[in-house]
């Protein structure tokens, strides 16, 4: 990982510890702006009398069970929360090239997507997604079990969560060493949480002890693996909610569908469905998940007046005029000064307010007019409010960065108040880094130096304007995010987030430099290798809002002694990775492969054809392929195919991929470090043009390789055999036939990790498979 830019400055916090516990709100920056419907308002109106709340935990994003959050969300209406262990870093990027913690930024704004549709909040705790692993103790022992242990007591003494609810078994049946390693997480935050001793310095920031009522495993039955049993308590969750006009079904597949990184579209499913639970630790619960738990207002002081006054509201609640229940929702907002129980009078004090806003049709909007403002500059922000009710508003005042006014402004019935407001930024202002990556890593996880930023899905608004409203005599503030507002002729309006950036910043990287140690003659100039300006790293797609973070912009330098053979390869694309560039670092010329490309003439004027990772697998026009792509093998070309999955876009096993049939497995090896053994040292793939040794394996990142060839004919040969620890030895990552005149290769070993990341052996070894044994090897200059 890439050393990271941090301007210099202090991270300031000025958070009393009810605002944080707002903040724990988990307010994100939504991209597109939303007004609910008179029925949305009617069924927000009945959370208002539920005082209840759960947490799910997790390892990755895509672990979480969308339906149960959105039942115990939408349904019941429970505060709910996901904390994931990890943003799913170490995962495979179905629709770009973006790896590491990029994909975890990513994978962060997706699931901030799912939660906005089933309902629920998101949490993270530091620890980083290494990479898929076989065991519980490898997983914590790369978090650094005690942080990632106080991440999750910190999360939950400030969530205080009735019940914690856990996806996976702390055993094998979990299926990877991070789903283990945070059931145990969990469970023994759930015991630390409520010990004072544990953890202490976390009490200086306001939370107290927290002790939930239970802890109970979410069992499944999914990839084969089925924890259900007729003997576990069953909940029906496919409940129709009428004033949403949607189903659970439907809303957790729209929930599901944001993953679209890890390509999790699904369909919308109605009907019974049953979620089955687990006992783990605490007060065993019988019926349901919250037994023995009051989750009315009658579990607060004082809490029995807000509960007539909320079902009043309810009663005499008029879809056609939903304007008509502000004075009962300004009335509530006064009672709710009285709840002693600061955590609740906050998050009902926000929902309240949340309302009456609603109810009023009150659409404020802090419209810049760029999305990227320098140190030192200035922005111009268009402060737009509109009130779409006939209750009288006025604007009192508005601050943003220091500066105040006081417009006193009258809010007429569906026009629109504006107000121009220049900003200049301080040249000392802080930029806008996602707080995780402000600081160097670890390994297995980040570092985070601010006990209030721990938790937090994602940075605070790099700007918010601050307004003050009065209506019927009461104040009301509302904090207004500064966007920058994108219309798009193909999806419409897009809002994106403000970002402060250095004075001085440049977004044109340092090319990555192969210095050939076997030649006078190198892919670029090794004497500029980095630069004291910043580089801005932009992560565009259109699902998500555009992501902004900054590096050193240091140049990576690879040298390795090195052979190739030909000239022109050409390369499949499959989700999307990086190795097309590297292979044009070795000296190649490539050439990209579309459908309308493969063609046998196309193809005989090339050396080596690559096919991408999970190519089969998002390109469905592959298999139509097959014919022209092996015709080339057999007339003397060189076809190297890189892994597939074989769960996607059904089994492989049903696809043409080599001259002879084989399957895509899951077998992996995750420790990147394992012993390779050479099942024939003397195999030309091994030996032209470069001679390959043990010493080619070193220095490998994160996994030797994943869905590796099984069932293979003996007419392909296996190049190596490697086991992780306690396992038996996989001979399927490398596979080789010839095939006429040429040559087939399967291969999962990771080179689209491990040639981005600079691994000299690793370019050795793709050298050898790009290069075609009919050919002589380049000349040494």
């Amino acid at each position: 990982m890439p050393t990271i830019f941090t301007a210099s400055r202090k991270v300031i916090v000025a958070f009393s510890i009810l605002v944080f516990h707002l903040f724990f709100l988990n307010v994100s920056l939504a991209q597109k702006q939303q007004q609910w419907s008179s029925g949305e308002i009617l069924h927000a109106m009945k959370k208002l009398n539920v005082v209840g709340s759960v947490l799910y935990m997790a390892a990755h994003p895509d672990d979480e069970n969308t339906r149960l959050l959105a039942y115990m969300a939408r349904t019941r209406q429970y505060r709910t929360g996901y904390m994931a262990m990890t943003r799913g870093d170490g995962g495979q990027n179905l629709i770009g090239n973006q790896q590491g913690f990029e994909l975890g930024l990513i994978r962060t704004q997706e699931l901030l997507a799912a939660r906005r549709v089933d309902g629920a909040e998101q949490f993270f705790s530091r620890a980083f997604d290494f990479g898929f692993s076989k065991r519980t103790e490898e997983a914590l022992s790369f978090w650094e079990k005690e942080k990632i242990l106080s991440d999750a007591v910190w999360v939950i003494r400030n969530f205080r969560p009735d019940i914690i609810l856990t996806r996976f078994p702390e055993d094998s049946r979990a299926g990877h060493g991070h789903h283990s390693g945070s059931a145990v997480i969990a469970r023994e935050a759930f015991i630390a949480a409520a010990d004072p001793s544990r953890f202490p310095e976390q009490l200086k920031y306001g939370v107290t002890p927290w002790k939930a009522k239970r802890i109970m495993w979410n069992t499944s039955n999914f990839f084969g693996n089925n924890t259900t049993a007729e003997n576990q308590m069953k909940l029906d969750v496919g409940d129709y909610l009428p004033l949403l006009g949607k189903s659970i079904g439907e809303i957790s597949s729209e929930s599901r569908s944001q993953h679209r990184s890890q390509g999790f579209g699904s369909a919308a499913a109605r009907g019974v469905a049953i979620e089955y639970f687990s006992h783990t630790l605490g007060d065993k619960a019988d019926k349901d998940p919250m037994d023995g738990i009051d989750c009315s207002w009658n579990r607060l002081e004082g809490g029995s007046a807000i509960s007539s006054m909320v079902d009043k509201l309810i009663s005499s609640y008029d879809v056609n005029r939903p304007s008509a229940s502000v004075s009962q929702l300004l009335e509530i907002r006064k009672a709710l000064g009285s709840i002693k129980d600061e955590y609740w009078k906050k998050l009902k004090s926000a929902e309240v307010e949340k309302l009456i806003r609603m109810v009023m049709g009150i659409h404020l909007e802090a419209i810049n007019d760029k999305q990227f403002v320098k140190q030192g500059d200035s922005l111009k922000v268009n402060l737009t409010i509109n009130n779409r009710s006939s209750i009288s508003a006025t604007v009192s005042n508005f601050s943003i960065e220091g500066m105040e006014m006081s417009p006193g402004a009258t809010l007429s019935n569906n026009v629109n108040w504006n107000q121009l407001i220049t900003l200049p930024i301080a040249k000392d202002r802080a930029v806008s880094q996602p707080y995780w990556l402000a600081n160097p890593m670890n390994k297995g996880s980040f570092n985070v130096s601010d006990q209030q930023l721990i938790g937090m899905a994602e940075n605070k608004p790099t700007l918010q304007v601050k307004v003050k409203l009065k209506m019927s005599g009461e104040d009301m503030d509302v904090l207004v995010p500064v966007m920058f507002r994108n219309v798009d002729p193909a999806i419409g309006e897009f809002l994106h987030p403000v970002y402060v950036i250095p004075s001085q910043v440049t977004t044109t990287p340092l090319n990555p430099l192969l210095v050939n140690t076997n030649s006078k003659v190198n892919s670029g100039n090794p004497s500029n290798t980095g630069s004291d300006i910043p580089f801005m790293h932009v992560i565009s797609y259109e699902h998500i809002p555009t992501l902004v973070y900054f590096s050193k912009n240091d140049q990576m330098v690879v040298k390795v002694d090195l052979k190739t053979t030909g000239k022109r390869i050409g390369y499949i694309v499959g989700a999307g990775d990086k190795v097309p560039a590297a292979i044009e670092m070795m000296g190649y010329e490539l050439i990209e492969l579309n459908k309308n490309d493969i063609t046998a003439d196309r193809l005989k004027s090339l050396d080596a054809v690559v096919v991408g990772v999970r190519a089969y697998n998002v390109n469905d026009w592959m298999d139509e392929k097959y014919d022209v792509l092996m015709e080339y093998v057999r007339n003397g070309g060189n076809m190297v195919v890189q892994y597939n999955t074989n769960s996607f876009a059904g089994p492989l096993s049903k696809l043409k991929i080599g001259p002879k049939p084989f399957t895509v497995s899951r077998g992996r090896i995750t420790e990147e470090d394992c012993e390779i053994k050479f099942l024939d040292e003397k195999d030309p793939v091994l030996n032209y043009p470069n001679k390959i040794t043990s010493e080619d394996f070193k220095g490998w990142v994160q996994e030797r390789g994943i869905y590796f060839a099984d069932a293979f004919s003996p007419d392909y040969r296996a190049l190596f055999s490697m086991h992780d620890q306690n396992e038996a030895d996989q001979t399927g990552s490398l596979i080789v036939r010839n095939e006429g005149k040429g040559r087939f290769i399967y291969t999962g070993l990771v080179f689209y990790r491990e040639l981005p990341a600079g691994v000299p052996g690793a370019f050795r070894l793709f050298a050898n498979l790009i290069s075609n044994p009919n050919l002589k090897v380049n000349e040494v200059k």
